[in-house]
């Protein structure tokens, strides 16, 4: 029953280390969250823009952001983008503009903060203004047959997940590229801030 007892305790023991590790971790992300927000904090904002392109295997468009770097690691903002769908079966081009929230997290590589490797999410909503095609004539009956599952005036819930590498030349000026996963596609986007 002794070894019993001491080998529970060895095992918690190790089990609470790590659990002190993430609450220690989740106490200083929140304090600087805090001072980002503080005061003192919002002194030090700047504001942040990008112009983007991404391409996918059936989307591509243009993007752009507008927000603010918060500190040197995050930037919160506002994205708006343009996109295309294609739906070669159809054959259809879905058009859609959406616009959503986004947070940017930068991870510097090196002390003077020229190369970053970034991850961009962002939340929103699009709505399909313009659809080309997706009609068929029946070769039997005659009659046209919508052949795409998108109305114009649709609204489109938009997830998208940007990651890649930005360099920086000159304060804040910097080229990024890297993959894109979204909601309905998976591709490249390269683009351009300051």
């Amino acid at each position: 029953m002794k070894r019993l007892f001491i080998i529970i305790i060895a095992l918690l023991s190790t089990v609470s280390a790590p659990a002190q590790t993430m609450i220690d971790d989740i106490g200083a992300w929140a304090e600087e969250w805090r001072y980002a927000f503080s005061k003192e904090g919002r002194q030090n904002w700047k504001p942040e823009f990008t112009a983007r392109a991404y391409g996918g295997l059936v989307t591509g468009g243009y993007a752009i952001t507008g927000g603010v770097r918060i500190d040197s690691k995050r930037t919160l903002g506002l994205m708006v983008w343009n996109g295309t769908t294609w739906i070669d079966a159809a054959p259809a081009h879905v058009h859609s503009i959406s616009a959503g929230l986004y947070k940017r997290r930068y991870f510097h590589l090196g002390k003077k903060d020229i190369v970053a490797l970034y991850s961009d999410l962002s939340i929103g909503a699009g709505y399909v203004y313009n659809i080309s095609g997706g009609y068929r004539t029946n070769s039997e009956t005659g009659e046209t047959v919508k052949t795409i599952d998108y109305s114009e005036g649709d609204i489109l819930f938009s997830a998208t997940w940007q990651s890649g590498i930005r360099v920086r030349f000159w304060r804040n000026i910097h080229m990024f590229l890297g993959p894109t996963i979204s909601t309905n596609t998976f591709g490249l986007h390269l683009g351009v801030g300051f």
